[in-house]
Order: structure tokens, then sequence, then C-alpha cells
């Protein structure tokens, strides 16, 4: 089992939630390759299982996003199981709970959102998670994962997998699997290729704007050495490649 907080964090709340409770999606090969049709569109498939809704309520997950006033507005992640790990129903639920007792530790129900939503369509569970960067009694800023806070979060990884005998993600001979764990696009390839792969992510409401865009390209592995007012400059870190 492993944690993962993504980049993005900022902009309305269709983007993140809507992801979370799509029924269909862009579909990928076992490449990770965006999977296009003759006219060269992305093709989209129907996840199979669908999304599961176990806790908090989508519409009002998205309707707090929207009503922040902060420049980030959101924080999402996943908490992602390896096939074999087979957690039952009450083990979710422990860690589900054990997640909430760390990101929101000394905090009331009514003081905060949480939105979790199963997916199970890649043959493993996936606890999406998605919540408001908001203390919702004061209107404040609320970060569940301020600087420094993979450690923390690390632990009880460890913790989980030590108690229940799951997969650790940090095995050497497992690295490869766990990149290849989480749904998300591989890096494009080329100026022309990461082009169509930004007007895909605009199209799925996970762009909306420049600050989106840049949050996108981060957390899809690119290094931006140069940002300007009208242009930035895309750099695969692996290649060397802008």
């Amino acid at each position: 089992m492993l944690i993962k907080f993504f980049t993005n964090g900022k902009g309305a709340g269709a983007g993140p939630v809507g992801y979370l409770v799509a029924e269909r999606v862009l579909a990928y090969d076992g490449n990770r390759d965006l999977i296009r049709d003759a006219e060269g569109q992305p093709m989209t498939v129907t996840r199979d299982p669908l999304p599961e809704v176990l806790r908090g309520n989508p519409e009002r997950t998205e309707a707090l996003i929207d009503a922040s006033r902060h420049q980030w507005t959101y924080r999402a992640g996943v908490i992602s199981f390896a096939a074999e790990d087979a957690p039952s129903e009450a083990q979710q639920a422990e860690v589900m709970d054990a997640f909430e007792q760390l990101a929101f530790g000394g905090l009331d129900g009514e003081q905060y959102d949480m939105l979790w939503v199963r997916h199970s369509h890649e043959d493993r569970v996936e606890l999406h998670f998605c919540t408001p960067r908001l203390e919702l009694t004061t209107g404040r800023s609320l970060n569940i994962a301020p600087p420094g806070y993979q450690d923390a979060f690390d632990s009880l990884r460890d913790l989980m997998n030590q108690r229940h005998g799951w997969a650790d993600p940090m095995e050497l001979e497992r690295a490869q699997e766990v990149r290849d764990t989480i749904e998300a696009p591989t890096r494009a390839q080329g100026r022309d290729e990461l082009h169509a792969w930004i007007l895909d992510q605009i199209s799925m409401g996970l762009i909306e704007d420049r600050a989106s865009m840049l949050d996108a390209l981060a957390d899809a592995g690119f290094d931006l050495p140069r940002v300007g007012k009208a242009y930035l400059t895309a750099q695969d870190p692996e290649t060397g490649e802008r």
C-alpha cells in the first residue's frame, strides 16, 4: 500500500471531483500512452467497476472548493493497494480512519470536509480522496499536507503495511511497479504530443487556466526551467529534452 498526494490543488472543484466520480475516462494502452482513433482524437473507456463513493458528498465537496477564496483550493491524492493486498471492507475503513486522524488531528468532523471514492477498475483497490483546503467554521486555509508532511504519512503507510502484511512500495524489486500504480498519464514525448496531452487535460477539466497547467505539467514529472508571461519551457528530467 502507498499514499500519494497529487501536486495539483488550484482551481474549481469540477476538475478533481469530476475525475473521481467520472464513469468514462481517457483510454491508455499497456505502456500508459493515450489511445487515439483514426482521426487522432483521444478515445475513452467506461470504468468497470464504476467508481464508488464511500464517504462524503461529491456535490458538497465541489461546492466548498468553489467557495474558497484562497489561492490553493483543495488537496487530493490516493491510497493505492497492490493487487495481492486485497484489503477487506473493514481494513479499507481502518485505513481511511487512520488517514483522517493523522490529516485532521485535533479537529472535529464539522470543521472539515472529506470525499473518499474507491476505484477498482484496474484490478486493484485505490482509495481516492479530495478535501477542500478550508477549515469550515472559520473559512481559514487548512492544508493537511504542509511542508514535511511526507514523513508522517510514510510512517502511517509503513505501520499499515506491517500490520496487515501488505506490499511494501519501498522494496527495490517493486520500484517499477510502484511507478506504474497510480492511474495517470505518462509524459508526452515532443512538443506536438505534449500540446495534444495538454488539450486532453483541458477537455477533462483538469486544466482550466495557466496555474493549473503548470501544476499538471509538474504532476506529470516535467521540470519547468523557464516560465515567462507568454511562454514556458517544459523539460523531461530523464532525457533533458526541452
